[in-house]
């Protein structure tokens, strides 16, 4: 399966009850989704849900491809004893079309639907609105690549489709806005800390 994760769906008359499995992790139970909530996740586009103890969150979005997927956001919790819980969250990526089409047909009541979760670079966009201090950072290849390596491995929210990024008075660094598909979300710094060592300077979030 090449580390993705292997979706089971099974179809009842009221409800849609899912597994997940990977090589690092099996679910514990089936999640239980009625009907009617799905309704509600083509309506608005977002629902969140629980059975037992656990709790998923749901999305409608659009794939960089240009697909509608479902993104489900799972919180698998457990029993771990003495009043405590213990847990694990995964994410999966559905096709909306075809998850759609499953739910239509009559006859696949009682039967099972095995599918891999959708492997899409998620990446959201990143729109430079800086003039000095990128231009600053360009100049010193050590910082560029600290730069470069700190934006690929922090801003990469699903929810978000694009940062905008803006000038800090702080040297070397910017101010951030997140957006999602309403408008303006997240906002922040990327705060270069160490200055007096450009070699051990790190850049960090601050929201």
């Amino acid at each position: 399966m090449n580390n993705r994760t292997m979706v089971r769906i099974s179809l009842e008359q009221e409800s849609v009850s899912l597994r997940t499995y990977s090589r690092q992790f099996r679910s514990p139970q089936r999640f239980v989704i009625l009907r009617k909530e799905l309704e509600q996740l083509i309506e608005k586009k977002w629902l969140l849900t629980n059975d037992i103890r656990s709790f998923a969150e749901l999305r409608l979005k659009k794939a960089p491809s240009g697909n509608e997927v479902i993104v489900i956001r799972f919180s698998w919790l457990t029993d771990g004893g003495a009043d405590n819980l213990k847990g694990h969250t995964e994410t999966v990526y559905l096709p909306f079309t075809r998850f759609h089409d499953y739910l239509a047909e009559g006859e696949t009541i009682g039967q099972e639907w095995k599918i891999l979760s959708i492997k899409e670079d998620w990446t959201p966009r990143i729109e430079f609105r800086s003039r000095r201090n990128l231009r600053e950072v360009i100049a010193r290849p050590l910082l560029r690549h600290k730069l470069g390596l700190f934006l690929s491995r922090n801003l990469r929210w699903v929810d978000y489709e694009r940062f905008v990024v803006t000038d800090d008075f702080v040297p070397y660094s910017f101010g951030f806005t997140g957006y999602t598909p309403n408008g303006p979300g997240v906002c922040g710094g990327i705060i270069l800390h160490g200055q007096e060592n450009l070699k051990k300077a790190e850049y960090s979030l601050h929201t």
